[in-house]
């Protein structure tokens, strides 16, 4: 869990360096508009994931179905995470719980730290990041027919392969006995046709805006 967390924060930090000049929320998140990717997940954590997407990515709805099984003791799990032009939600499907997040509030220290940099010193950030990290750029590789750029983060014991800014797949080693974890793309269907009503909250959801909280330390659950 540990190692995912940091992964997600290496992504993030890695964002900011390549912003070319726009705001980081109105960048391309990928470089394919639309589409739609099934995973496979393997190691001690089984399962699959879905994303759909729209807009460069600005519009996303990933749902992830996994079975862990440690010490003979069987965990399932089923989230969702909905992103829309203003919103990020975060959903435990079977509690029927999540938590929402404004896209503004998220960006606000990423969007600091690019504007008070020029090129120069973006560009020596990335450098220290992946530095950071022991980040190096691999050859690349064909998944589902596509040329993916493979990626491997020495401090987080892992490899990327990502296909026009898109994760085709994802080998993490978790360390002791939770060994590697695998997460591939078994399906890619790009440049679809995607209608706006995949981007929503199912009904029923209790959500917890966490944007105020963040601010004033406290929490308004006064719904979706």
């Amino acid at each position: 869990m540990k190692k995912r967390i940091l992964l997600h924060l290496f992504i993030a930090m890695s964002a900011i360096v390549f912003g070319q000049g726009n705001r980081i929320q109105d960048q391309n998140l990928f470089d394919v508009k639309s589409g739609m990717i099934e995973y496979k997940i393997d190691g001690k954590t089984k399962g699959t994931k879905i994303l759909w997407w729209d807009d460069f990515g600005r519009l996303q709805y990933e749902q992830t179905t996994t079975s862990t099984k440690l010490m003979g003791i069987t965990t399932k799990d089923d989230k969702l995470v909905v992103r829309t032009k203003e919103w990020l939600y975060q959903i435990n499907l079977l509690e029927k719980t999540g938590t929402k997040m404004k896209i503004d509030k998220m960006m606000e220290i990423p969007e600091t730290i690019d504007a008070s940099m020029n090129d120069q010193q973006l560009k020596q950030l990335g450098e220290d990041i992946m530095e950071g990290f022991d980040a190096k750029e691999l050859s690349t590789e064909v998944i589902l027919g596509r040329s993916c750029q493979v990626m491997e983060v020495g401090k987080l014991n892992s490899k990327h392969w990502s296909y026009k800014k898109i994760p085709l797949k994802m080998e993490i080693n978790m360390g002791g006995f939770l060994g590697i974890s695998i997460e591939e793309a078994i399906k890619f269907e790009e440049n679809i046709s995607i209608p706006a009503s995949q981007f929503t909250v199912p009904n029923g959801i209790e959500i917890i805006d966490m944007s105020d909280f963040m601010n004033f330390g406290e929490i308004n659950s006064n719904g979706q």
